[in-house]
């Protein structure tokens, strides 16, 4: 049975995803989004206001890509037709990282790399093509009406939409990002602020487009460089995008601020490990001025804990959880997000299945789902011995795992193609918990 009415706020692409994912279980589907958005598909996407984040790579790996084909089945036709780049993991994206380069191995599969501009742009003509999702652009959240038990009714929004005020809604899913007015909004209202765990990993990078030289025109190649903690702190990556261009991205911490002008992020690629960063770019054209961005903090929110959490709200993507933007896994986890929201609305039909069991059981799947990425995420951070935040008490032997595996791929390809499993979500980190690579890390004790 469908219900009547589901509203998304934030059309980014978790909220797409969220919306997709929720189609099938709602007579309609309200997407709320604060910037304006074109009317058309554009030659050439760009990054909406809201998203200072934009210009940042956003190469979607694999796990994401297959989660949001479960929503939209022609996503990766279209991704093709826009022209994002497919490159091949293992042989294509190179990564150096230890101290040294991987090896080359062709792993079978590709990923997507575009702009998140491009992204978003086939995502919502993938929704959109829904007969029952209607998109409000240019307006604002300013609350939430509560039923008289303390479930969502209504959302209320301002702005530019004719039909602004009051949104009916069996179920809100705020997918407003990490600056969600949510928490704020909810404390201030009585419900408690939600509990949020933190790391300091204050990270800082600087992204720019460049015109890729006639020699890599054609080419899918790309470099992931990582900084080899604790002694290194600069890394870099250089991901091919559409239109024939790359894009740079000179990530460093702890007040190693990467360059604005060009000439000295020359310097600061001369600088990074691999000896290769310097002698790709230093000859390109650069077509948009250097960005820079900070990461102070790595967050994780409790929604779970919640005691007085109105039924029905549902947090998603970086409302529940962000860290290390350079290990491109936030879509992926707001794709998770939206995967288990469907799974959840699936229950409606069923005994027992209502809209309160489904937010229960939504926020536990999804504050899981973070939590797992989040606590890997920091637990590479706490490598650095200036990361604030609560170690984990098996910090050491966690890390002396990393540099078991990364020795053992050396020579070892199954373990190799299980490593980059991991990486794309694939599999779970135990997949590298083979006897050889244990016995390693106590030779490493």
């Amino acid at each position: 049975m469908k219900r009547e009415q589901i509203v998304v706020l934030g059309a980014g692409i978790g909220g797409l995803l969220a919306a997709g994912a929720a189609a099938p279980y709602f007579d309609r589907v309200i997407v709320v989004e604060k910037d304006q958005l074109p009317d058309q598909p554009l030659a050439e996407p760009v990054p909406r206001k809201g998203v200072p984040q934009g210009p940042q790579v956003h190469a979607i790996i694999k796990r994401g890509e297959n989660t949001i084909t479960g929503i939209f089945p022609d996503f990766p036709d279209r991704m093709r037709a826009a022209g994002s780049a497919t490159v091949i993991a293992g042989w294509n994206l190179q990564v150096h990282e230890g101290g040294g380069w991987h090896p080359r191995r062709d792993f079978g599969f590709s990923i997507f790399a575009q702009t998140r501009a491009l992204m978003e742009q086939v995502i919502r003509g993938c929704l959109l093509d829904l007969a029952n999702v209607t998109l409000k652009a240019g307006c604002r959240f300013t609350g939430l009406d509560l039923s008289d038990n303390g479930a969502v009714k209504a959302v209320r929004i301002s702005g530019d939409d004719p039909g602004g005020g009051d949104i009916a809604a069996d179920l809100v899913v705020d997918a407003m990002g990490r600056g969600s007015p949510m928490p704020k909004w909810l404390d201030d209202h009585g419900h408690g602020m939600v509990r949020r765990s933190r790391a300091g990993i204050n990270i800082h990078y600087v992204t720019m487009l460049l015109r890729r030289p006639e020699a890599y025109r054609d080419s899918a190649d790309a470099w992931v460089i990582r900084a080899k903690a604790p002694a290194k702190v600069r890394g870099a990556t250089l991901i091919p995008i559409e239109g024939g261009r790359w894009l740079l991205t000179l990530a460093s911490r702890f007040g190693d601020l990467p360059p604005l002008d060009f000439p000295d992020c020359l310097e600061f690629a001369r600088s990074v490990e691999g000896g290769v960063l310097y002698d790709l770019i230093k000859d390109t054209e650069v077509t948009t001025a250097p960005r820079r961005f900070m990461v102070p903090e790595a967050l994780l929110a409790h929604f779970d804990e919640m005691d007085d959490l109105p039924a029905g709200l549902l947090p998603l993507g970086d409302v529940i959880g962000n860290f290390n933007p350079m290990l491109a896994q936030g879509m992926t986890i707001a794709s998770l997000h939206a995967e288990s929201l469907g799974h959840c609305l699936q229950q409606l039909g069923k005994p027992g299945g209502d809209l309160q069991s489904v937010s229960h059981d939504y926020i536990s799947a999804a504050v899981a789902i973070s939590e797992t990425a989040w606590q890997a995420a920091v637990n590479a951070d706490f490598a650095y011995p200036k990361t604030e935040g609560n170690r984990p008490p098996d910090l050491a032997e966690q890390q002396k795992f990393r540099r078991a595996v990364r020795e053992i791929i050396e020579t070892d390809a199954d373990l190799h193609k299980a490593a980059i499993d991991v990486q794309q979500m694939l599999q779970p980190g135990s997949a590298l918990a083979r006897p050889d690579v244990l016995e390693r890390v106590r030779e490493l004790s």
